[in-house]
């Protein structure tokens, strides 16, 4: 289990906090399978904005497998949800631009979400709200948590209304803060992991959506820097054997976070980009970072949540289909790839994330460390991927070679039709392979993945098409 109940005698408290983000936290839950993996377990667990959705579902006692599944699963036009059509007639006296009856009547059920068992499992998670009426940052416990907090707690200021508990006043906490150290602090927590996904964006860009998603950051990361500082405090004093502080360790904080900044809400709408492709995002940097950690914390400085310029970039998404032979049985495969390709100045990176359902365990598999090349084979391309899947607790490798001719032919829906597959076990002298084939992508999914791509100019515009086939060329001459 990933959270711990008794933990009142417990030393070196693990504290989870999951940070907002809008509905692009479904990337939480790709880097809570990698902690799950890696054997990390959690005292205490608190959720700011975005972040209350997940911690919802584990207080609701749903493993992370199950999490995964209901983020894949849910049909994310289900957060859009507008108020009566009369209430805009007269803008004055709007409460919001939308409300929260969807995510009350679809979001939360889909989840299975269910108050009255959060209530009565009383797990040690609790969800950090904004209390209107007196101006601060309540965090509420699982024992006493209303459906109503939850609601009000992901409603954003302008865009959804504050609700009324009792006699208080609530809404999202995003403008006070955007993740609750203190409380992790607070109820003595000695370790405590941030996941972070709001961003801390280098350049400024124009337009009413990216600005409000900019002042969301300047809120949360300020936020953060004066929580930094607090706890920076508290272990001087602990350092100089302050008697209050008994026995405590100091605090380390850990942050995982996206190396590029994360894809906007409105490309989940436009199906730019799905919960999957962010899980899989999650996962691998949540697999990177546990492997070069050094148990030592982050400096707490203003960089610890510092995102890489985005540059020029296209995400091309592929999914591969067909049925391989698997431990002597023919089983259904599906090999789900994300191709990013950036360009800032001189600099070009090419990563790639994926997962794979194998029909045999009836699951999907998320790829975790992954490398990527690209070889000029005459007259087609060849990018061959070799990623990491944790199956059965063991770890194997997996190699795709995925064949292209051009950018034409991408975006005509005539490239990266076939992938050619071999599944083996790492750390093994001489490996078995375990599944080997081709498979294919259908030319709906082809000319989704050339006309339907992701692509970003520098200065926060989307490209057209002579901009992704720039890109597309320039990504089958990398590391040619």
């Amino acid at each position: 289990m990933l959270i711990e109940k008794n933990d009142t005698e417990h030393k070196n408290r693990k504290a989870l906090v999951l940070a907002g983000g809008g509905i692009r936290v479904a990337y939480q839950v790709g880097i809570l399978k990698a902690m799950e993996e890696n054997g990390l377990t959690f005292n205490l667990v608190d959720g700011t904005s975005g972040g209350i959705f997940n911690a919802a579902m584990l207080a609701s006692g749903h493993a992370v497998d199950k999490m995964i599944d209901k983020w894949k699963s849910l049909p994310i036009k289900y957060f859009a949800s507008l108020a009566r059509f009369s209430d805009y007639l007269t803008p004055w006296k709007l409460k919001g631009l939308g409300d929260a009856d969807n995510i009350q009547r679809k979001v939360l059920p889909h989840f299975e979400v269910e108050v009255d068992r959060i209530n009565k499992l009383d797990l040690p998670i609790s969800f950090s709200l904004c209390n209107f009426s007196n101006k601060t940052v309540q965090a509420i416990p699982a024992r006493e948590v209303k459906e109503k907090h939850l609601l009000a707690g992901v409603s954003l200021p302008i865009l959804m209304p504050a609700l009324q508990v009792g006699k208080d006043w609530f809404i999202d906490a995003v403008w006070v803060k955007d993740a609750n150290l203190m409380e992790a602090v607070r109820r003595g927590a000695e370790e405590i992991w941030l996941i972070w996904g709001i961003g801390n964006y280098p350049s400024y860009f124009s337009g009413a959506l990216h600005q409000y998603v900019h002042s969301i950051e300047m809120s949360a990361n300020g936020a953060l820097w004066e929580e930094f500082e607090q706890i920076k405090l508290i272990n001087r004093a602990i350092e100089k054997g302050y008697s209050e502080f008994g026995q405590q360790q100091k605090i380390k904080v850990f942050i995982i976070k996206p190396n590029f900044p994360l894809p906007l809400d409105p490309e989940l709408f436009l199906r730019k980009i799905t919960s999957r492709d962010l899980i899989n995002m999650g996962y691998q940097d949540a697999k990177r970072y546990l492997l070069t950690n050094q148990n030592t914390g982050e400096k707490l400085d203003k960089q610890a949540t510092q995102t890489r310029d985005a540059g020029d970039y296209l995400a091309i998404r592929l999914q591969y289909t067909g049925n391989l032979l698997f431990k002597d049985k023919l089983e259904k495969v599906k090999y789900y790839v994300l191709l990013r390709f950036s360009v800032l100045e001189s600099l070009e990176q090419l990563e790639v994330y994926s997962s794979v359902y194998l029909g045999y365990y009836n699951k999907e598999f998320l790829g975790g460390k992954h490398e990527v090349s690209v070889k000029s084979l005459g007259a087609f391309f060849n990018l061959e991927t070799t990623s990491t899947l944790t199956i059965e607790g063991r770890e194997y490798t997996m190699i795709a070679n995925i064949h292209c001719k051009g950018p034409w032919y991408c975006l005509a829906g005539l490239d990266f039709k076939t992938a050619e597959i071999i599944l083996y076990p790492r750390h093994e002298a001489d490996p078995k392979v375990l599944m080997e084939g081709r498979l294919y992508q259908s030319l709906g999914s082809r000319l989704n993945a050339g006309w339907n791509a992701l692509a970003k100019k520098k200065n926060g515009a989307r490209g057209g098409i002579r901009f992704k086939f720039n890109l597309i060329k320039n990504m089958l001459q990398h590391e040619v």
